[in-house]
């Protein structure tokens, strides 16, 4: 509201050059940045016909003679989100596995099967990915065998980004209902079976009503 006043109490055409920088410098500081929204917000459609901005991973990639068709997904939602773009706005590092930021406006989709689009004004490659060397192949079905190899890249496949999404649901409403109910969290120590540093001393968890005849253990007794 200050800078809307002053604006009108001082026309453009009134002030000297230096002023006017100034508040051409003004306006652009005061631009809208875009929404950055996850995913799963993105579809919801509250936003359409703003300025937003999504990341993620690039799930498909269709490019055409006029426009490429991209499948956006960060993880936060089982669908993708699809971005459309002019072909000329085509990064040539923009491939299937990438990671992407994309800027532009968020539409209703012409079609049924999807509820919202994003119209892409600028797509940023932040994370390239080489499709021959990627172990997870476009429109190819993985074992849950073959995927458990690839730890540091499993979250990005549906079974395991759904099985990661129900485990955060569980153990915040699980922290909830405690924490409503007045119970205190605390650590306890971790019980290993592995002895990771030579200062560390292992013992024996056994179930109850077993003998623990072993000597010279950290513990004399069983732990139950």
């Amino acid at each position: 509201m200050m800078f809307q006043t002053v604006a009108r109490a001082f026309p453009v055409s009134s002030i000297s050059p230096v002023s006017r920088c100034v508040s051409f410098g003004v306006r652009r500081f005061c631009e809208k940045n875009p929404t950055k929204l996850r995913v799963s917000e993105a579809l919801l459609g509250a936003e359409v016909g703003e300025d937003v901005r999504v990341q993620g991973w690039v799930r498909s990639y269709r490019p055409q003679k006029n426009n490429i068709f991209l499948h956006v997904n960060d993880g936060s939602s089982l669908k993708s989100l699809q971005v459309v773009a002019p072909a000329g706005k085509s990064d040539p590092l923009l491939s299937f596995g990438c990671a992407v930021e994309v800027k532009g406006i968020l539409k209703k989709s012409p079609h049924s099967k999807q509820p919202v689009e994003l119209e892409a004004k600028q797509i940023q490659v932040i994370g390239e990915c080489n499709p021959v060397d990627f172990p997870f192949k476009i429109k190819e079905r993985h074992s849950l065998e073959y995927i458990r190899q690839f730890p540091h890249l499993r979250c990005r496949t549906n079974a395991f980004s759904s099985l990661l999404r129900i485990r955060s649901e569980a153990t915040a409403a699980i922290h909830s209902y405690f924490k409503s109910n007045g119970f205190l969290q605390i650590h306890t120590p971790t019980i290993t079976s592995n002895d990771c540093e030579g200062a560390g001393e292992l013992f024996q968890v056994e179930p109850p009503g077993t003998t623990f005849a072993e000597e010279g253990s950290f513990f004399p007794c069983p732990c139950t």
